[in-house]
């Protein structure tokens, strides 16, 4: 390789690396904004000053906005999944299975998820169930395979009830799960008076988990 082809590889390397670095601003610093204001009141432009790059990044990295909050919300979610999914096959080792744990793989990896960086990423997809753009609320709803595999480990634990009974306490679980956005903390201290707060997320684990496991019976 010559010289000047040693230069032109390192000059494309570098361009490279510098439009993988402006991507993941652009990803992180539409995450974070979102997080904290909402989808509706962010612009492209908020996310591209945010990330320190010019206004035609977002087309020329994703092509959209929307696109890039399909990339933002499908990573987190995936991440969220393999988390349940490995927790899931732990759970299912005992024979017969522990519903408790099918259900602790169920809820823990949100619950717990409590570093700054996790933190952004729950708040981000608990305001793309209710705010997002209609491409990523059809996701939520029309895909449900990550929660099949749910319902069939319940059936296993649970020979007693039948699928149907399995899928309505389930749904009604990922309610609870759901209703644990800032705002809704905010009410319970106001109505709790202080007592009641989600700092202590091992031991907000541990109630879910029992409110949860009672409606299966477990």
């Amino acid at each position: 390789m010559t010289m000047g082809n040693i230069a032109g590889h390192a000059a494309r390397s570098g361009d490279a690396a510098a439009d993988q670095g402006a991507k993941k601003r652009l990803f992180l610093a539409a995450e974070t904004l979102i997080a904290e204001e909402g989808f509706e009141a962010v612009s492209s432009r908020n996310i591209t000053a945010r990330a320190g790059v010019n206004l035609a990044a977002i087309n020329y990295h994703y092509g959209s906005k929307t696109a890039l909050l399909l990339d933002i919300f499908q990573t987190r979610a995936a991440e969220l999944n393999r988390e349940r999914t490995t927790l899931l096959r732990a759970a299912l080792v005992g024979e017969p299975p522990s519903p408790r744990a099918i259900l602790r793989a169920l809820i823990e990896p949100p619950t717990l998820w409590i570093s700054d960086a996790r933190r952004t990423a729950l708040r981000f997809l608990n305001r793309a169930r209710s705010e997002g753009p209609a491409e990523i609320r059809a996701m939520i709803r029309d895909d449900v395979r990550h929660l099949r595999r749910f319902v069939e480990a319940l059936e296993q634990a649970l020979p007693h009830l039948d699928r149907a009974e399995i899928v309505w306490r389930l749904h009604f679980s990922l309610g609870v799960l759901h209703h644990n956005s800032a705002a809704d903390y905010q009410r319970l201290a106001l109505l709790s008076d202080g007592l009641c707060t989600p700092e202590d997320r091992e031991a907000l684990l541990g109630r879910l988990l029992d409110f949860v496991a009672a409606g299966f019976g477990a």
